[in-house]
């Protein structure tokens, strides 16, 4: 079985959608012959971290809307990851881009450690408050799951993988992914947004079941 993930580091539905997931599996009789590939998908584009400010005031600034409705918003956010016990700290994370990280990502998934590199960066996003945008952050987080330090950064200053990022995000399009995460079992059963683990159970059983 294999399941295909649209998702962004700065998502924090993504972030507790796969800790439903992961949920879903672990009671998942089959969950050896699961397959799950990341695909990039840039939520923010426009993202850029300002130093001074903090995560409501840069994300108000980006989307034009009043500081205590931002504040409202990421609060309603927090709430929903504690009751799935996802360690979302805004207080802490930095609102960055993530287009470097998904340059990245792509050598990460080429070398098999895709998984491994999405996990790392919504902790150290969402969780351990890391600039994502900083070159010498993404090496130092990349060399934790044992990527090559060299290679990670020369990807980054030589802007490689766009076209990689890009033809996924167009993917994303073309199977009518309108937001994120956006999950795929199989090519065949879609899964939009941060679902209960009940309803992944129940997707995973059936699509089981019928092949």
């Amino acid at each position: 079985m294999k399941i295909t993930i649209w998702s962004d580091f700065v998502c924090p539905f993504c972030f507790i959608g796969q800790s439903h997931l992961d949920k879903a599996l672990e009671n998942f009789d089959h969950r050896d012959d699961v397959e799950i590939e990341y695909k990039s998908f840039l939520l923010m584009p426009d993202a850029e971290y300002i130093p001074g400010q903090d995560y409501a005031q840069t994300f108000a600034g980006m989307k034009g809307i009043p500081l205590d409705q931002a504040k409202t918003m990421l609060q309603q956010v927090t709430d929903m990851a504690n009751q799935s016990g996802v360690p979302i700290h805004y207080d802490k994370a930095k609102l960055a881009s993530t287009f470097d990280a998904h340059r990245v990502f792509q050598y990460a998934k080429e070398i098999g450690k895709g998984n491994e590199f999405f996990s790392r960066l919504y902790v150290a996003h969402f969780t351990d408050g890391e600039v994502i945008s900083d070159e010498d952050t993404i090496v130092r987080l990349s060399e934790e799951i044992g990527l090559d330090g060299v290679e990670v950064r020369n990807i980054i200053q030589q802007k490689q993988n766009e076209e990689k990022i890009n033809q996924e995000i167009s993917e994303a399009r073309s199977v009518g992914v309108q937001g994120v995460p956006f999950f795929v079992i199989n090519n065949k059963y879609a899964v939009s947004g941060a679902q209960p683990a009940e309803v992944f159970s129940q997707v995973l059983d059936k699509v089981w079941a019928e092949e």
